[in-house]
């Protein structure tokens, strides 16, 4: 039997479905009814979350275990956390943020929106060229009254 099996007879174990799984590990569903269907080998990152959710050791559904010792793996938070987690960003996004999108003309509302898709999907080195050139673009070309804005 393989990974995939194995996933789908311990998901009915713990009676827990697909969807309930992919809305607490984030993974999608579409990922683990792929994985559940074909069978197919899981890898590290997401048996990780779905371990950590069924509370099952990892290597029972997956083989590609990149540590030694089981107990330097790193626990995901728990929904009370992840709720507060989530709070807390919605604190950050309206405290700070959100003034900030505020002194944006509606007409240019999707070009931020687009920014931040662009910038979402970089990766870490890509997203540390984009700070460095906009430190360079902030020091020639400030507006003083946009500076002036953001120091409420």
């Amino acid at each position: 039997m393989g990974y995939g099996k194995n996933l789908k007879n311990l998901l009915d174990e713990k009676g827990m479905t697909v969807k309930e799984l992919a809305r607490k590990t984030g993974i999608a569903p579409t990922t683990l009814y792929s994985i559940i269907q074909r069978d197919a080998a899981i890898r590290f990152d997401t048996a990780l979350r779905i371990s950590n959710i069924l509370d099952i050791p990892i290597n029972s559904i997956c083989k590609d275990n990149p540590y030694e010792d089981m107990e330097t793996l790193p626990k995901l938070p728990s929904d009370k956390e992840r709720l507060m987690i989530n709070m807390e960003k919605k604190a950050y996004f309206s405290d700070r943020t959100l003034k900030i999108i505020k002194k944006f003309d509606y007409t240019e509302l999707p070009i931020v929106d687009q920014l931040i898709a662009y910038f979402y999907v970089l990766d870490d080195a890509a997203r540390k060229d984009v700070f460095e050139y906009l430190k360079i673009m902030k020091k020639n070309h400030s507006n003083p009254k946009r500076k002036r804005d953001l120091m409420i």
